[in-house]
């Protein structure tokens, strides 16, 4: 009987340091999760090996120096019509207003500037459409909220003598005399050998509101 003890209590304290070498720090595991006594896994943030710090989360973008911010907004398709919607959010801390259309340029992948002629208004390619058509009107923008356009175009090609033409990027300006900023449409504008777009006034957008904290402009 004794001699069973002793066989007993070696394998026991085998099996107890065999247990403790296999056993890892919670703050070295490389999966994110440890289990709890009562067997229910529990999610822990993976932690970074030594000497390497973690990385930060990614900052929004700056704000840029004119206090307002241009990008690609939602766009539509149907028998040949596309429209291209343009947001321009204020990221700054002050007001800031439009009366008008915006200044809009087309680019080829090199960035050098098409023949393309710019339409004030889309009427002429999409016929009238209350939410796009009509004079513009006066829009203010605080901090927060943005305004939105409209760039509108057929893809018809009926003129063999040219191939089809493709706007990579488009240049936009706020109005005329401020400084622009290039945007890159999803696909691009595929305009065949229509040679133009048209573009509807800046309207208020009513679902964008007013932050009381924008980011600061980069100066």
């Amino acid at each position: 009987m004794i001699g069973d003890r002793v066989h007993v209590s070696a394998a026991a304290v085998a099996l107890v340091v065999l247990l403790a070498g296999c056993a890892r720090p919670v703050g070295e595991t490389s999966t994110g999760t440890v289990e709890a006594a009562d067997g229910v896994s529990v999610s822990v943030p993976a932690s970074s090996p030594p000497g390497v710090a973690a990385s930060p989360p990614p900052s929004a973008a700056a704000c840029p120096p004119e206090g307002v911010r241009v990008a690609v907004g939602d766009g539509d398709a149907a028998a040949g019509l596309r429209v291209l919607g343009v947001t321009l959010t204020n990221c700054g801390r002050g007001t800031y207003r439009v009366d008008g259309y915006p200044v809009v340029r087309s680019l080829d992948e090199d960035r050098a500037v098409l023949d393309v002629n710019v339409l004030k208004g889309v009427e002429e390619i999409t016929g009238s459409v209350p939410d796009w058509s009509g004079p513009p009107k006066p829009v203010t923008l605080k901090p927060g909220q943005r305004a939105t356009t409209v760039v509108a175009w057929r893809n018809t090609y009926d003129d063999i003598r040219n191939g089809p033409v493709t706007v990579k990027y488009l240049e936009v300006a706020p109005l005329a005399g401020r400084p622009a900023q290039v945007i890159a449409p999803d696909g691009g504008l595929d305009l065949g050998s229509t040679g133009r777009i048209g573009v509807s006034p800046w309207r208020l957008d009513p679902n964008a509101s007013a932050s009381t904290a924008p980011a600061r402009p980069v100066p």
